[in-house]
């Protein structure tokens, strides 16, 4: 999604809702439809969904060199018509839905993969690197609609479901295909084993969705090969813990050990579901880990956009905040723990104001959603595109199924005890030639700078003044580059107040050097007010400098309050050593 222009200062717009009852929010579909225009092609009615509608008109706008509509959006309103119906039993929903599946149908090639983009005069962009005939994004979750139309559509229009049911079958061909010529087969990246057959699983976590849905109405032996095939790769492409980076996160791309976004990260909500229908507790588990450490969290820290390994919280869009929605409620179905559907509840809270921006960032009266917020600036993209509305509206309809997550719907997050982040830049050169190195660019290839590096050799010492907020129990992180297997051993030492608190033996990468978040600490008790924290360079006299990019000061226990507007006090407390969440009614 493109932050495109109209921010608009959250504090000239901002209003908290008024918390509805308690069957949840009123979910508006005006804004959808209006995004909505009906054609005909070879005489089947279809429906394309317009991709961009900018303030402050809202008119329709192309998605400049690549088409008028695609099924990467058709596809995703193709479900929240398909949820609507089956909530609802909206008659114009269905029709909706029908139109969208049309159109997804018609994009399909003859070998079960998808074509993505349509131009102004309806023909197929067949060329372009977001709509050639692939078994990337757009077939994934034109996958996704057609299991979840063919089973919605199952008893009501079996005639329609059957055609749904060969188009899917289609296209778990093409998956196969897409899977089977390295299944089984695993890349060493930086000492992690990393799952060869599945390049995307982001994106593959909307076929994992599409298959758990057709299971349920036709078990197949190769629908469950499938789910097999792709539940294995997500599950098994999952790093760190409650204290150790990337903290049980299902990651994205298997070129990078760092990076997680928080957009399309669908991994736990497919796992949790697949592992429901397929009995597979393991998958479960894997869905729960991330929903209790990373997804948990973010409730307590605030919503990001991605970590690379630095969390950014720029750029927070629907489509992130939808997959932590979704990957909670879906735990909560698979283990009716009440704690995860109070965990749905605050997360899309950010929809009705509970954000940086203090922004309702979907607007019931309108049904729009908006298209993202700045946690730095506090400034709101105030655009309304498809994939925003979409995603806003699907988080949402998720939300009122569950009685007990709209309970936290209209939450307010406050008093929050959270980590620290200080840029290395930030830190004064007091032993030895530590040097400031500004890298030409951010993306590493596989990770992301915050800022500067402090660039340390052997000897070499930074130190910086730290004012702890609240007496207690820390760690202390960096986020640093680790130098390639070759080069010579490198330890860190970290001190406060002149007390050596923590040693890493040896930085080095088991390959070649990559960014990376590193614990440098076990626990410490620091009291309130000021402490020196220096970081120490001791390697071999013909060592590589070492590159740091950020020190995080981490409170072993972390919360937050959040007041859902109905007279209730929750606490959600972290407790990062004994590896616990525990959510508290304080009244």
């Amino acid at each position: 999604m493109k932050m495109i222009g109209a921010f608009v200062a959250a504090a000239l717009l901002a209003t908290w809702a008024t918390p509805a009852a308690a069957s949840g929010i009123p979910i508006n579909m005006k804004h959808l439809n209006d995004l909505n225009e009906d054609v005909t092609v070879g005489g089947t009615d279809m429906l394309l969904t317009h991709v961009y509608s900018e303030y402050p008109d809202y008119k329709w706008v192309d998605a400049s060199g690549e088409g008028v509509a695609c099924v990467d959006d058709v596809a995703r309103a193709a479900v929240v018509y398909l949820n609507q119906y089956e909530q609802t039993r909206d008659i114009r929903s269905l029709k909706s839905a029908k139109k969208a599946l049309n159109f997804v149908m018609h994009m399909q090639a003859e070998d079960g993969e998808f074509y993505n983009f349509v131009n102004r005069d309806l023909s197929i962009n067949t060329t372009g690197s977001t709509s050639k005939k692939s078994f990337s994004w757009w077939a994934a979750r034109g996958m996704w609609s057609l299991g979840l139309g063919a089973r919605v559509l199952s008893d009501t229009d079996p005639e329609y479901a059957s055609k749904l049911q060969q188009h899917f079958l289609l296209a778990n061909q093409a998956l196969q295909r897409t899977v089977n010529s390295k299944y089984g087969q695993y890349q060493d990246l930086h000492g992690k084993k990393v799952p060869a057959w599945v390049e995307g699983t982001d994106a593959m976590s909307n076929a994992l969705l599409g298959l758990a849905e057709f299971y349920q109405i036709q078990p197949r032996e190769e629908v469950r090969d499938s789910m097999q095939k792709l539940g294995r790769a997500l599950s098994e492409f999952q790093y760190g813990d409650y204290d150790q980076y990337p903290y049980g996160a299902h990651l994205d791309w298997t070129g990078s050990a760092t990076l997680w976004h928080a957009w399309g990260s669908g991994q736990t909500f497919a796992l949790a579901k697949a592992g429901r229908v397929l009995g597979n507790q393991n998958w479960i588990q894997s869905a729960k880990q991330e929903a209790d450490q990373l997804f948990s969290h973010l409730l307590v820290t605030g919503m990001i956009k991605e970590m690379a390994p630095t969390p950014n919280k720029n750029e927070q869009i629907a489509y992130g905040v939808n997959m932590l929605t979704q990957g909670f409620l879906e735990v909560y179905t698979a283990t009716q723990d009440p704690i995860y559907a109070k965990s749905a509840g605050l997360a899309a809270s950010w929809f009705t104001g509970n954000n940086d921006a203090n922004f309702n960032m979907y607007e019931p009266s309108t049904g729009m959603g908006y298209d993202g917020l700045n946690g730095d600036t506090r400034k709101v993209n105030v655009n309304s595109g498809a994939e925003s509305t979409i995603e806003a509206l699907m988080a949402l309809q998720a939300v009122n199924r569950v009685e007990l997550s709209t309970n936290y719907l209209y939450a307010k997050t406050f008093n929050r005890q959270v980590p620290v982040t200080y840029e290395a830049e930030g830190f004064e050169a007091v032993v030895g030639h530590p040097t400031l190195m500004q890298p030409k660019d951010a993306w590493t290839g596989d990770a992301l700078y915050s800022g500067g590096l402090m660039s340390l050799q052997n000897g070499d010492a930074i130190q910086k003044t730290i004012f702890v907020n609240q007496e207690g129990d820390y760690l202390l992180y960096s986020a640093l580059v680790k130098p390639n297997q070759s080069a010579a051993k490198a330890k860190v030492k970290v001190l406060v107040d002149g007390v050596v608190v923590g040693t890493v033996q040896d930085l080095r990468s088991s390959d070649q050097e990559y960014l990376t978040q590193v614990k440098l600490t076990d626990r410490i008790q620091l009291a309130a007010g000021p402490h020196t924290v220096r970081i120490q360079l001791e390697a071999d006299a013909q060592g590589k400098p070492v590159g740091f990019d950020t020190i995080v000061l981490q409170p072993t226990i972390e919360s937050a309050y959040f007041y859902n507007g109905t007279n209730r006090l929750l606490k959600l407390e972290r407790n990062l050593v004994e590896k616990k969440n525990t959510f508290r009614e304080l009244f």
